[in-house]
């Protein structure tokens, strides 16, 4: 009886050990490490028992470096899961990581930056807006006729600028492009006064940014930078008005000074 007692004690703890030396690896496979607007981020959590793949539920957690944007997800472990890659997505590092039982593990993978912009013309108003997934910083040209109107522009992401299309009463044909996307529209109804043709940036103007109205260049085109270099012009000069202004008061108080001392002698 005490040899049965003893062997099946040594059978139990013969059992505890190997159970408790039962071990689990952990990682994430991502199939490759820089992704674009539009893909998806093919995916695999990789969890081994004593060496051999085992199946299990985990969850995974898909985050940009900065937690602005955060996903999570239930996967089952050796399979294929996929990600996609939205157009509002911040570019720069993201990460995917998931734990099991004592392990934790964390993976990288980038976004790659996409500088695109959408067009569209409703009525006479040029609208562009930022598409991509860094602030919109490209150089617009907007043809109207015969006429090309270059703009800086700095839109930042998920906004969008208005901007008026200003010409004499008439129907033209309008093209815009920043050297990648481009749009054409026809016979679109523009009305101005005099020989102005010309794009406004509307945001500058609801900021009071540029005053005193449009200024027409030589080749009768006009952009919303004029208004500001007039300004300086104006401010300019006013500024050295004020200042002989003051010089000339001086002056007459220093000569009435010098007539008082003299009589006094």
């Amino acid at each position: 009886m005490k040899k049965w007692c003893l062997l099946a004690f040594f059978v139990l703890i013969s059992f505890s050990f190997l159970a408790s030396a039962e071990e689990y690896a952990l990682d994430i496979n991502i199939e490759k490490s820089i992704y674009s607007s539009g893909e998806e981020v093919k995916y695999k959590v990789i969890l081994l028992k004593d060496g051999v793949p085992f199946k299990d539920t985990l969850k995974v957690f898909i985050s940009d470096v900065s937690s602005k944007n955060n996903f999570d997800f239930d996967v089952g472990s050796n399979e294929e899961n996929s990600f996609p890659i939205e157009s509002g997505f911040a570019s720069g590092y993201w990460k995917i990581e998931t734990s099991y039982n004592d392990k934790n593990v964390k993976r990288f993978f980038t976004i790659g930056e996409r500088q695109e912009a959408e067009f569209s013309i409703e009525g006479d108003t040029l609208i562009i807006r930022n598409s991509g997934n860094v602030p919109y910083t490209k150089t617009v040209q907007i043809l109207i006729g015969e006429k090309v109107i270059s703009q800086k522009q700095y839109i930042e992401i998920g906004d969008y600028k208005e901007i008026k299309l200003i010409a004499p009463e008439g129907s033209y044909n309008i093209q815009i492009t920043d050297g990648v996307k481009t749009i054409s529209r026809q016979d679109i109804f523009l009305s101005g006064t005099g020989n102005v043709i010309g794009a406004l940036d509307e945001d500058l103007l609801d900021s009071q940014a540029t005053l005193g109205g449009a200024r027409e260049s030589t080749d009768g085109i006009i952009s919303s930078k004029n208004f500001s270099v007039a300004f300086l012009f104006i401010g300019a000069v006013f500024g050295l008005f004020i200042l002989l202004l003051v010089e000339r008061v001086m002056q007459k108080r220093r000569a009435k000074a010098a007539d008082g001392m003299f009589k006094l002698h």
